[in-house]
């Protein structure tokens, strides 16, 4: 029999899924400060508008709204991002750009294991390996040969 959590407990989060509540603050708090550091730069949001759009999704959606990121605008946000003066006692801008970072780090991963998994190696044969491929069976490099 399992025990009921302690009153003012919160339940234990998912593995791999931070806690809604959690996120949406987070965001909120993203949000805010990015708000607040667009409107100290006069036009940021039509000058910069991939981070305007990523301004109200994190109201929207929480800290979320990183992972939702088309791939294909995830350099232009961080881009845009590093373009403004960011300040260093902002933490949620601080936390903003890191996991903005880190998804697009993960996104060039990604992309180059997929390159890595496209890459074709061609390299010549001899007549009798050509004729053991064709047959089935396995053949091993030659010794000049990595």
């Amino acid at each position: 029999m399992t025990t009921p959590p302690a009153s003012g407990s919160h339940p234990p989060a998912r593995p791999g899924r931070a806690d809604d509540g959690r996120d949406r603050v987070r965001g909120r708090l993203m949000q805010q400060s990015l708000a607040a550091l667009l409107d100290r730069v006069r036009g940021a949001r039509e000058v910069l508008p991939h981070l305007a759009a990523l301004e109200q999704a994190l109201g929207q959606q929480g800290s979320r709204a990183i992972e939702k990121v088309p791939p294909h605008w995830l350099a232009k946000i961080c881009s845009q991002l590093s373009s403004l003066p960011l300040p260093e006692d902002d933490v949620p801008l601080q936390d903003l750009q890191t996991r903005l970072l880190a998804a697009l780090r993960g996104q060039r991963s990604e992309q180059e294991a997929s390159d890595a998994e496209r890459t074709v190696v061609i390299r010549e044969i001899s007549h009798s390996e050509f004729d053991a491929a064709i047959q089935g069976q396995v053949t091993t490099p030659r010794p000049d040969e990595p």
